[in-house]
């Protein structure tokens, strides 16, 4: 009895060893105390056509965030600190006269400008709790724009799946995007991310990403500020130590006829970011 027992063993190890080992699933890994710097660079252009008048306003922007790691549950789910270490933003109105704001160089600011942002650098800006998969659990504090633009956009750009990154793998996002002030007025539309693997290796993952609003607003005029939320582009997730490594993101779309046939509005917004610490 003692020879059929240890033989099953034998060979219930053996079907075992055979068997492929599954992958670990994907997962942000936050450790308390722990910070994660990101540097942003983002360039937008909006040109507005009407008959045969046209304007543009272009913005370049800059900026280092700071993430810091309160605390950590037994779940996994972190409070996260968002901070600006740096910050510089320069708009070019359809005047032509371009308005500037720089943290590292505040006498050459534009002064309306330096008033307005430079309490944005250095203090704390949100408070949120992250699940492991890049969630929001919960906005605790929001001083930088409304909670839900952590809904329209998720902190760390994805959202993670069930289980482990395979290529080809694809899953989704179902959310409501929000317009608050001064792009709406909290009109919420249902809205999609799309998420594909387009490659996994040992230690990183590289994810396509495409956003899809699915109910839009009646009049064209309306849909103008959801262009500037639908992007697209790749996220580089790093498997091996649970973070997002950096995301390249754009956004090229045009309406026509919002102001009459002879009108067109087309925004075009391209946006890196990526860790700098390691």
């Amino acid at each position: 009895m003692v020879r059929v027992g240890m033989a099953a063993v034998l060979a219930g190890l053996a079907v075992a060893a055979a068997a492929p080992a599954q992958a670990p699933a994907a997962r942000f890994r936050w450790q308390t105390g722990q910070v994660l710097t990101y540097r942003v660079e983002q360039n937008t252009q909006a040109a507005e056509t009407v008959g045969s008048d046209k304007v543009e306003t272009k913005t370049k922007l800059t900026l280092v965030k700071r993430w810091q790691v309160q605390a950590v549950d037994a779940n996994g789910v972190a409070t996260l600190q968002l901070s600006l270490a740096a910050l510089r933003i320069e708009t070019t109105p359809p005047n032509g006269e371009a308005l500037l704001f720089d943290s590292a160089a505040p006498d050459r600011s534009s002064p309306q400008l330096r008033e307005q942002m430079g309490k944005y650098v250095g203090a704390p800006l949100a408070v949120l709790r992250i699940d492991p998969r890049g969630r929001v659990v919960e906005v605790k504090e929001s001083k930088f724009g409304p909670a839900s633009r952590y809904e329209n956009e998720p902190p760390f750009v994805l959202t993670l799946p069930e289980g482990a990154l395979q290529p080809g793998q694809k899953w989704e996002r179902a959310y409501k995007m929000t317009l608050d002030p001064p792009q709406g007025a909290g009109e919420k539309y249902d809205a999609v991310q799309f998420y594909a693997c387009k490659s996994a290796a040992a230690s990183q993952a590289t994810v396509l990403l495409a956003t899809t609003v699915k109910t839009l607003p009646a009049s064209i005029a309306d849909r103008l500020p959801l262009l500037q939320l639908q992007p697209e582009g790749e996220v580089i997730f790093d498997t091996h130590n649970g973070r997002m490594q950096s995301a390249r993101l754009s956004i090229d779309k045009e309406l026509k006829g919002h102001q009459g046939d002879d009108s067109s509005y087309h925004f075009q917004s391209s946006y890196v970011e990526t860790l700098v610490n390691p």
